[in-house]
């Protein structure tokens, strides 16, 4: 049976803190918060305790697992293999935006389980912002591999309730520290390297009775310079940082971010004393020698593979703040891309107003056409929906959070989105068959007030509102924040009233700011790329198009 502490309790509880530290020795799993979602969280060392995430989750092994750690010098120690260089990389990350939501995927630690990383051989790594999780892991001694704390492609958890609610009858222990802050899943990025392009061998193509040559890009996943020389590198780390072989990896570890610091901006370590004395000074040019030959060796860039609340705009701007990093590329997964698919709504959101009509910032009027609408639900589904849910599930993923249906409701979930009464019925039937349900036969969970006036129209309605929200980012923030317990509620209410779905307003998501794509991502997963249209005449109730 499920049972929930109070989080602060761990704080001060020392029978709590052995409880804790006995019950993940014994590859049992905990109700973890942390600043996003509530995770599942357990031992991320232990094949078994991995086991028993994926199958109390009924999750595919295809879908790796994050690892939180209380420290960078932790997750160096324990769970990457990486180059300097890539070390350097993912210090300069972690500065910037560790504790908070951004995972980090690079080259694991061959000892592994590979249902840790879904077999690809890289891992995930974040370090939470939120106290209640990293003492958890501290006490723990191991890094806790913690997916959302919710069966396999349900609704992520934003409080302790809901994971109670999701494992009732498991055998964990749940540590509550309210609502989560942001109330998404992070950021995720992966370190990818190719080779330089005057080492890639040309493909030859032939069509149509021509033949060329193209560069073809290949993931450089075994790093054969560094399988050679990373027996040694332990040595020549303490050797630059003046740790003993006395002293544990650790310490090792801890002491490098003194000397990144050095080499990467500059700095100078303020108490030379922990140096060594002199040593800052003799020990960053062979430090900075390695960095170099290892950031010469491949093209090195970050891919963003699912978004959160941290920003490509952001993440170019952390690496492009060290001199050795500013020829990094950061770039979006092909699945992700939801820039160009947004231009098409033409509009930065909108409402429902008195007289029927569609009003909106922007352009958002008639001139929004079927064929448009019809371009759109194309266009998202070919970004998401590359492969089917069969061909998903047994397809090993780099990073979680890709498949096309997640974050779902148990009650068949879409999209709404508004139309003008202009004329667009015949286009939009045609291309819509999934539109032949009842308005009033239908939970809608709205945001930003755009269906208010015409609640009356619906099963039942619950809004996220903007009252007393007025800047964009605040109001993104919000929704951020809220749209999954609200999910929830409408999940509730759909079941409670046999509704035959849940409706999702999307009339305030239309804008290509990145926070917002973030949201958007985890709505349209959510309703599995499903698109509805509702038009509103100048007198009458609302008409599903």
């Amino acid at each position: 049976m499920a049972e929930i502490f109070k989080g602060s309790d761990l704080l001060e509880n020392e029978q709590l803190r052995k409880r804790l530290k006995a019950h993940i020795e014994a590859d049992c799993l905990v109700g973890m918060p942390t600043e996003t979602v509530y995770g599942l969280g357990g031992n991320s060392l232990s094949e078994k305790s991995l086991r028993n995430i994926f199958e109390m989750k009924n999750r595919p092994v295809s879908d790796p697992i994050i690892s939180h750690v209380y420290d960078i010098k932790q997750a160096f120690d324990q769970l990457y293999h990486v180059n300097v260089f890539e070390m350097f990389t993912i210090y300069t990350l972690s500065k910037y935006f560790w504790p908070g939501p951004l995972s980090i995927i690079a080259k694991a630690k061959k000892e592994l389980p590979l249902i840790l990383t879904a077999h690809t051989g890289f891992c995930a790594v974040r370090m939470p912002r939120n106290n209640i999780a990293i003492e958890i892991i501290k006490v723990s001694q191991v890094p806790i591999a913690a997916p959302s704390a919710n069966k396999f492609q349900h609704i992520s958890p934003t409080t302790s309730a809901h994971v109670f609610q999701e494992f009732e009858k498991e055998k964990i222990i749940i540590f509550d520290d309210g609502q989560c802050d942001i109330g998404i899943e992070s950021t995720v990025l992966k370190l990818v390297k190719f080779k330089k392009t005057g080492d890639r061998k040309p493909n030859r193509l032939s069509g149509a009775g021509e033949t060329c040559e193209a560069i073809q890009e290949e993931e450089v996943t075994t790093d054969d310079e560094y399988e050679k020389e990373c027996t040694d590198e332990m040595e020549f780390l303490r050797e630059v940082t003046g740790i003993p072989a006395s002293e544990t990896n650790v310490e090792v570890y801890d002491r490098l971010k003194d000397l990144f610091e050095t080499i990467g901006w500059g700095n100078k370590v303020e108490d030379m004393s922990k140096m060594g004395g002199e040593l800052s000074r003799t020990s960053e040019y062979p430090l900075l020698e390695k960095v170099l030959k290892y950031k010469n060796l491949y093209d090195y860039r970050i891919r963003i593979y699912r978004r959160g609340k941290y920003t490509k705009e952001q993440i170019e701007e952390a690496v492009s703040s060290s001199p050795l990093l500013k020829d990094i590329q950061v770039d979006l997964y092909e699945k992700i891309k939801f820039e160009n698919v947004a231009i098409l709504h033409m509009g930065k959101g909108g409402h429902l107003g008195r007289e029927g009509g569609i009003q909106a910032e922007g352009t958002l009027d008639g001139s929004v056409n079927g064929s448009v609408k019809a371009a759109l639900n194309s266009c998202l589904s070919n970004c998401l929906g590359g492969n089917t849910a069969e061909e998903e599930e047994v397809q090993n993923e780099v990073s979680p959070g890709l498949l096309l249906t997640h974050y779902s409701p148990v009650v068949s979930t879409y999209l709404l989105d508004g139309a003008a009464d202009e004329g667009e019925q015949s286009e939009l039937m045609r291309k819509n068959p999934i539109a032949k349900i009842s308005l009033g036969r239908c939970v809608l969970l709205d945001i930003g007030d755009s269906f208010e006036l015409h609640q009356g129209n619906f099963l039942k309605y619950i809004n996220i509102s903007y009252e007393g929200v007025d800047t964009k980012e605040e109001q993104t923030k919000l929704v951020m924040k809220n749209f999954f317990l609200f999910l929830r509620q409408a999940e509730e209410l759909a079941i409670e009233y046999q509704a035959e779905g849940i409706l999702i307003s999307i009339l305030n998501l239309k804008c290509v700011d990145e926070r917002n794509l973030s949201i958007f991502d985890r709505i349209f997963r959510a309703a599995s790329g499903r698109i509805l249209h509702v038009a509103v005449p100048q007198v009458g109730s609302l008409r599903l198009l």
